[in-house]
């Protein structure tokens, strides 16, 4: 009896552990075929696609053809609207491209796990896109947004409205549920490059500024309290709160967002406007010559204005901050520091008359010299208000004679004063200066200068120094 019975234990504990070398067995077999068979799990997903025991390349052709022949339902909230067919959109999707390195990365240990239930496989697979066919896309897109919007409203944007008292505020804009073209667009090619099934209508809703009108409100309100200076060379002129508020825009960003701007444009013209009024860019200069008594010159380039552009975007940024604050006016240009028609005390006068010059410094006459202007009547020195603009030793003039030949004139010291490449510089041919020596040899437009008075000219004057040239 006791003997049977030990047999009948002996005969369990073979068939239960030869049952388990079965299972053991088993599992090691499946694991060794997963992790070397470069096939993914049974059950797994991509994109909706059961690729499960297919290689890396079966899975994209299935993937493929799956997508390629796939509706993506169009939702509104929890109400379904219609489905749309991914052949129409002129989207061509392809497999992704990280098959392979997700088959490598799967738990090959798990695929009994995975006999009973659909797993989806690492987030990393992501689908591409081969091929868009922008006018297809564009069509489709045109069809379905006209169809879809019969019996929708448009979402309103914010405005910025503008009292006759010059007060500003701001009238909100009301999110509707029309579709937006751009918007259903990017959710219609997101969808399929990533193997979506639905795309909720939403998400491609017109946009507004429904939700950022409390804040464009509050930033309206500061703008329209603020208090704008703008410093042009000491003169404050205050920028008044209905010429600002008259500015004021809300537009779209890159993303669509509303946001608050300003008119750049118009705040150029605004700056121009006081540019023309204060800056000193070829005014008149009244003064007394030395000579010829007191002259009111035209023309030149000497003078200041206002970088308008430069300007007009640092002003829109600091308006929009909300702050009040004092721009000091970007200037550019000569005699930055002189009032409209003012030459100021330290300049250089050139008489055609007397073919004379002289360089006064702080009001106290420093040099005086006989000098050859242009050749008349072809080759004047320009008269005008001009300035020094650049310094350079040991250059070569270039240019043309009257009869059509070139020239080319090395001088040891050269200072320009317009861009037309008339200057004063030392000129050792000529054998007198002064009289009227200039009707007859005059130079090509240039002030010729005597070769031992230049070096000293060339060392007093500094640049930016006005050079007015009488006839």
């Amino acid at each position: 009896m006791r003997r049977a019975r030990a047999h009948k234990s002996h005969k369990v504990l073979w068939s239960t552990l030869g049952a388990t070398a079965v299972i053991v067995g088993g599992f090691g077999i499946g694991t060794y075929h997963y992790a070397t068979a470069d096939k993914f799990l049974p059950n797994t997903s991509i994109s909706g696609v059961n690729v499960g025991n297919l290689s890396a390349k079966q899975a994209g052709d299935a993937i493929t053809k799956e997508l390629s022949n796939r509706k993506i339902k169009l939702t509104d909230g929890n109400n379904d609207v219609k489905n749309i067919d991914i052949s129409d959109t002129g989207i061509t999707v392809k497999s992704p491209d990280s098959l392979e390195s997700s088959i490598k990365s799967q738990k090959s240990w798990s695929w009994p796990l995975k006999l009973t239930k659909v797993v989806q496989a690492k987030d990393s697979v992501k689908l591409g896109t081969a091929k868009v066919d922008a006018a297809k896309l564009d069509k489709f897109v045109d069809q379905q947004t006209k169809e879809l919007n019969k019996n929708r409203k448009p979402s309103t944007l914010s405005k910025i409205e503008v009292a006759p008292d010059g007060s500003a505020k701001l009238i909100r804009g009301k999110q509707g549920n029309a579709i937006g073209k751009a918007e259903f667009k990017a959710n219609v090619k997101k969808a399929v490059t990533a193997g979506s099934q639905s795309i909720d209508l939403k998400q491609s809703y017109e946009k507004s500024t429904a939700k950022k009108s409390d804040q464009l409100a509050n930033q309206v309100e500061k703008i329209d309290k603020i208090k704008a200076n703008y410093d042009i060379n000491g003169k404050q002129v205050t920028i008044s709160n209905k010429l600002i508020n008259s500015w004021l825009k809300v537009e779209p960003d890159a993303m669509g967002a509303q946001n608050l701007s300003l008119n750049e444009t118009a705040i150029k013209q605004y700056l121009d406007k006081l540019s023309d009024k204060y800056g000193t860019y070829k005014e008149d200069i009244t003064f007394k010559s030395t000579k010829q008594g007191t002259q009111t010159v035209k023309g030149g380039n000497y003078g200041w204005l206002i970088d308008s552009e430069t300007d007009a975007h640092a002003l829109a940024q600091k308006l929009l901050a909300g702050q009040d604050f004092t721009q000091k006016a970007t200037i550019t240009g000569s005699g930055q520091n002189e009032k409209r028609g003012q030459l100021g005390n330290t300049y250089v006068e050139v008489d055609k008359k007397n073919q004379h010059m002289w360089f006064y410094k702080n009001g106290k006459l420093v040099i005086s010299t006989r000098v050859v202007t242009g050749n008349p009547p072809k080759q004047v020195t320009p008269s005008g208000v001009w300035f020094i603009w650049k310094k350079e030793q040991n250059a070569t003039l270039k240019g043309k004679n009257d009869d059509g030949s070139n020239y080319a004139s090395p001088v040891k010291y050269w200072m320009p004063i317009d861009y037309t490449g008339v200057g004063l510089h030392d000129a050792p041919w000529q054998p007198t200066f002064g009289g009227d020596w200039y009707k007859t040899h005059g130079s090509h437009g240039c002030v010729n200068t005597p070769p031992d008075v230049m070096p000293k000219l060339y060392a007093a004057v500094p640049l930016g120094t006005p050079v007015v040239v009488i006839s």
